[in-house]
């Protein structure tokens, strides 16, 4: 299984068997592209199913809470009152139990190895300005050498709001993939750069050097994104 709906939970069958299944058959999936690593879209979208397994669990528990509690006696060491739960789950619910139980801590074993891998490649990543460095950072250009090989992918870069995880991003559009050697370098492509788009006479340019020949659009476009921001002290 290559995806998983965000309404796995409640499509299809429900049983515990089937959905532990379908999950194990995802997050199998997910490893090896992790073992490529090839990171996006994988490690937003286990987030999102890990917080969305969360916030069910906490609704579940505040639904609970909200029902009344028979007294049933005093702690006499703490003097505490002593309750009885007069609310029992449902065989809906305790089938429900069981799925988050067993997928809330392997979304969050799979958030850490994929956050290790994202780590492993911003340190082996080097972003450098491309000449002067404007007042305005908020779009620009990002300039991404291919490891041993003399190709340099172009992407446009702009400063967004907020996504769906509440954090500032950078909106990219890939424009090309240029040849550069000792007669076209990376500071002649911004040049032509700034003569193509007349609205950004000195525009912000990084160029984004690897270690290591990782997946541009899956790995090293996610993670230079990420630390642009840092750069420029937006994130």
């Amino acid at each position: 299984m290559t995806n998983l709906q965000r309404d796995w939970l409640t499509e299809g069958v429900f049983d515990f068997e089937y959905k532990k299944y379908v999950l194990m058959a995802y997050l199998q999936h997910i490893n090896k592209e992790f073992d490529l690593h090839r990171l996006h879209p994988h490690l937003p979208e286990l987030r999102v199913h890990f917080d969305i397994c969360n916030d069910i669990r906490a609704s579940k528990m505040r639904i609970k809470t909200s029902f009344p509690k028979n007294l049933t006696g005093i702690d006499l060491q703490s003097w505490q009152l002593q309750y009885e739960e007069t609310h029992q789950d449902d065989p809906y619910m305790e089938e429900l139990n069981y799925i988050l139980d067993f997928a809330i801590p392997r979304f969050e074993k799979s958030i850490g190895q994929g956050t290790e891998r994202f780590s492993e490649v911003a340190e082996n990543l080097t972003i450098s300005p491309v000449g002067i460095v404007p007042l305005r950072l908020q779009e620009g250009y990002l300039l991404f050498l291919h490891a041993f090989q003399p190709l340099v992918s172009v992407f446009q870069y702009q400063v967004a709001l907020f996504d769906e995880m509440k954090e500032r991003i950078l909106n990219t559009r890939f424009l090309e993939t240029l040849r550069i050697g000792l007669g076209y370098t990376v500071s002649q492509i911004k040049v032509d750069l700034t003569k193509k788009d007349k609205s950004l006479p000195n525009p912000a340019t990084y160029i984004i050097e690897s270690k290591y020949d990782y997946p541009l659009h899956e790995t090293l476009l996610p993670v230079a994104k990420k630390l642009v921001l840092k750069e420029i002290n937006i994130a």
